[in-house]
């Protein structure tokens, strides 16, 4: 078949708010105009550009398990009878509840499913329906036309831990609009944010959940403000950890130097006036928002979790390898990631803070090394630019 007749459906709960989202977004911008594209959403939420037909399955998943599987079931029947309307040449995946009914409606449909795995699975295994997703990985993946994982730390994960055909897996790197970036971040601050940014700024994007471990931040950054007086943490995002979040700023007395701005649509002006990005996350895919930080030629901090960072910081380290101490590497700075059990509530200040707190103190403070990873960061989000990573999805034209 030709390249003119080809059909791709996208398969997401949303397109709004979210790495995977948009991946989905810079997808269907991005490849070839003469691919058909169809977006199918679990429910229309809609933030990010696109390019093709938006579908609504109208679905709703909550936290219950039995509600989710109830919705996950309604949903594979509903995308079923989509796929044998629409009849794509390929059905591509982003999250857990969409892989599996990609798999499922496969059995009945000559689409290839395409799934993509965009967190490290072992990590994630807190709830009732994780438990379950990592059986049916095991069980399902298998029958994919092509798993894509976000990082090598991903794919070595499924295939070892899930007994994923290795040959099925292709690591392909989530994309940035490196143009898009830069032309947003020389966006004006609100009025009311520009006196925060007189400051040296430490900011952090992402949900507020136990997954990106803003509280172990927050504890650091009290560290931080007994050297550099004049510091200031911004936080990026939305989520149930909020008030607890600013609960711990109060105890740490940090109220008025710690700001929740809240989910912004363009967190570019505001990674461009910081000093330095920190990501706290205790697991990861990828982590998109260490190459936007990048292209804004932010300096870049982060825990050394799996997978992800280390990939994109540190090339050079083997995954394998554990480092002990700070790395600063051409690319950034990678700490020692924090122990999974400790939890907001904890009082006490970890080695692991303590050295995070000194990777912050030493970027804010070197001006030499400060100007040198931002030189680098630049060079580095140039490798992840759409241009470069759409050729590695060009396998859909045939």
């Amino acid at each position: 078949m030709s390249i003119e007749h080809k059909k791709i459906m996208f398969l997401i709960p949303t397109l709004a708010m979210g790495g995977g989202e948009r991946v989905v977004s810079q997808l269907s911008l991005g490849l070839d105009k003469d691919i058909e594209k169809v977006i199918v959403l679990f429910k229309k939420e809609v933030s990010y550009p696109y390019d093709g037909r938006l579908i609504s399955l109208g679905i709703y998943f909550s936290a219950g398990l039995f509600s989710r599987i109830y919705n996950l079931m309604s949903g594979f029947l509903k995308f079923k009878s989509l796929v044998k309307n629409e009849k794509p040449d390929y059905i591509i995946s982003f999250g857990n509840s969409a892989n599996i009914i990609n798999i499922l409606s496969g059995y009945s449909s000559a689409a290839r499913a395409v799934v993509r795995v965009d967190n490290f699975v072992s990590s994630a295994c807190r709830t009732n329906w994780e438990k379950i997703y990592k059986f049916l990985i095991k069980r399902l993946f298998k029958r994919a036309y092509r798993i894509i994982a976000v990082s090598g730390g991903i794919a070595n994960d499924l295939a070892e831990n899930f007994k994923v055909p290795r040959e099925k897996i292709i690591v392909i790197y989530n994309p940035i609009n490196l143009k898009e970036i830069k032309r947003l971040s020389l966006n004006l601050l609100d009025g009311e944010y520009e006196s925060i940014f007189k400051n040296p700024v430490i900011i952090n994007i992402g949900r507020l959940s136990e997954q990106k471990g803003q509280w172990h931040l927050i504890k650091s950054f009290k560290l931080v403000k007994e050297k550099i007086k004049d510091a200031k943490l911004v936080i990026l995002g939305k989520g149930k950890l909020e008030a607890s979040l600013k609960r711990l700023t109060e105890e740490k007395g940090l109220a008025s130097d710690v700001f929740f701005l809240g989910w912004k649509d363009n967190p570019f002006k505001y990674l461009a006036r910081a000093k330095v990005f920190v990501l706290s996350s205790l697991w990861e895919g990828f982590g998109n928002v260490i190459v936007e930080a990048m292209a804004c030629g932010l300096p870049v901090i982060s825990l050394d979790c799996k997978s992800g960072p280390r990939e994109i910081i540190s090339p050079e380290i083997k995954l394998e390898k554990e480092i002990k101490e700070n790395h600063y590497g051409k690319f950034g700075v990678l700490v020692p990631s924090f122990n999974l059990d400790h939890k907001i509530i904890a009082n006490d200040i970890s080695e692991e803070e303590k050295k995070l707190s000194e990777a912050i103190v030493k970027i804010i403070s070197d001006i030499d090394l400060c100007e040198k990873l931002r030189n680098n960061s630049l060079s580095r989000a140039e490798e992840f630019d759409i241009k470069n990573i759409i050729k590695e999805w060009e396998f859909v034209k045939f």
